[in-house]
């Protein structure tokens, strides 16, 4: 019995050196990632590792935005996840017409212009560590109305990882007026908001801004 019962107090040691690594190893910081790229916006894209946005460099190159995509002082970008979404919604309308329909690249350059890509382009710097608790309007360069804001997390994988405040920030769709906290919306006049995954890219050495959004996003439509 005594056999055993050292067995027995030794596993329980064990276990208990084994969960203070792995609550140490949880808690190391390995430091801040530098947000900082000497590339540009559209190489950014282009050259990701996980090949995230070919498709929105494909659609990029086919609108010849690429110039624009590199001047603008901010850019949401959309990840490849979006774009499938947003095709794959297209084609679940035209299948209810046929069910033998496809929907194709080309099918998608009949259905959205140059403009689909430039509401995520913006001539002011937006960043998290600016924007504010209230939502503030901005106007793309595809002329669009638009807002951001940053919102106080509160959920536990939040507060679980730091006792700091954790803020994300939010790219609106706005739909006729900017909704007012608090007020109803005319019917179908509702904002639409999207998280961002990743904020604070500055490419360029710092002349720009890149924040990407959420997979969950769907391309054009919102």
């Amino acid at each position: 019995m005594k056999y055993n019962h050292y067995i027995i107090a030794i596993a329980v040691m064990l276990l208990g050196i084994m969960a203070a690594c792995k609550k140490s190893n949880y808690l190391t910081d390995g430091g801040v990632h530098d947000p900082k790229t000497p590339l540009s916006n559209y190489d950014y894209l282009a050259q990701h590792p996980w090949k995230s946005f070919d498709t929105l460099i494909k659609i990029i190159d086919h609108y010849s935005l690429k110039e624009e995509v590199n001047k603008a002082a901010t850019f949401f970008a959309p990840a490849n996840y979006s774009i499938t979404a947003y095709m794959k919604k297209k084609l679940a309308e035209v299948q209810l017409i046929d069910e033998n329909a496809v929907y194709t690249f080309d099918s998608l350059y009949q259905d959205i212009t140059i403009d689909s890509v430039r509401q995520y382009l913006f001539d002011k710097k937006i960043t998290l560590d600016e924007a504010k608790l209230e939502a503030q309007p901005y106007t793309s360069l595809g002329k669009t109305s638009c807002a951001v804001v940053k919102q106080l997390q509160t959920d536990f994988q939040y507060v679980e990882r730091s006792s700091a405040p954790t803020y994300l920030l939010y790219f609106i769709k706005v739909r006729g007026a900017l909704d007012i906290p608090g007020t109803p919306p005319p019917a179908n006049e509702t904002d639409i908001s999207v998280v961002c995954q990743t904020t604070g890219i500055q490419t360029s050495n710092g002349a720009t801004t890149l924040h990407v959004l959420s997979n969950r996003h769907i391309f054009s439509s919102f």
